[in-house]
């Protein structure tokens, strides 16, 4: 059976490098993004508690909350080139740098020192935490959808604990990239497009797989 790839992500190769390339942000100073859904907001006036795993979560969660403005120490000064420097230890243990054995003579990048290097390596770890606070606040949108779809009253409990603390991790990561990193980059294309789709489904078992799984 051959998968149709055209229909579900706009081109017939999944790995064509060309075509993910085309797929760019053309909206980097937008801060408002709205995603249009048809979704019934399900109300249940059956209060009973019957699902006793989500009861427990629930109750954990009662007692687990934690504030990031009080229980990080953010006057931890961060030395942003060791964290990177750490960061290529740990995901090129071989010691091989971005392009690994590449030959890059003929490209800008063989006239790179190690300062350019650096900054690359800095500026690639800001994006890619910036593309973590955004997933974050998909999934913080995600949990508030949950709460308003389930339809039982423990799932929506639980779903309400979730929310408050998806809203902490996209604080964190906010406050993380803007006082100690130096800000944030755009959200990705095709980060919005994935976040786009799920949030776009009125069905809450899609929105829960697409948080839980797909972000």
């Amino acid at each position: 059976m051959t998968t149709d790839y055209s229909s579900l992500i706009g081109r017939d190769d999944i790995n064509d490098l060309e075509a993910i390339l085309s797929v760019s942000n053309t909206d980097v100073n937008e801060t408002i993004h709205a995603v249009t859904s048809t979704t019934d907001a399900m109300f249940t006036w059956d209060y009973e508690q019957s699902r006793e795993p989500l009861v427990k979560l629930y109750e954990k969660a009662k007692t687990s909350q934690w504030n990031a403005s009080t229980d990080l120490d953010w006057s931890t000064e961060v030395d942003v080139e060791q964290v990177v420097l750490n960061n290529m230890a740990q995901n090129n243990p071989t010691g091989a740098m971005f392009f690994g054995e590449v030959d890059l003579a003929g490209t800008q990048f063989a006239k790179w020192g190690d300062k350019e290097w650096m900054q690359l390596a800095i500026e690639g770890n800001n994006w890619t935490l910036s593309q973590f606070m955004h997933g974050e606040q998909g999934a913080l949108v995600c949990t508030a959808r949950i709460v308003e779809t389930v339809p039982w009253i423990d799932a929506k409990y639980y779903a309400a604990t979730q929310v408050m603390d998806e809203a902490r991790h996209v604080e964190v990561f906010a406050r993380y990239l803007r006082e100690k990193l130096g800000g944030e980059y755009p959200i990705n294309a095709h980060l919005r497009m994935l976040l786009d789709d799920i949030i776009g489904d009125s069905r809450w078992a899609m929105t829960d797989l697409g948080m839980q799984i797909m972000v």
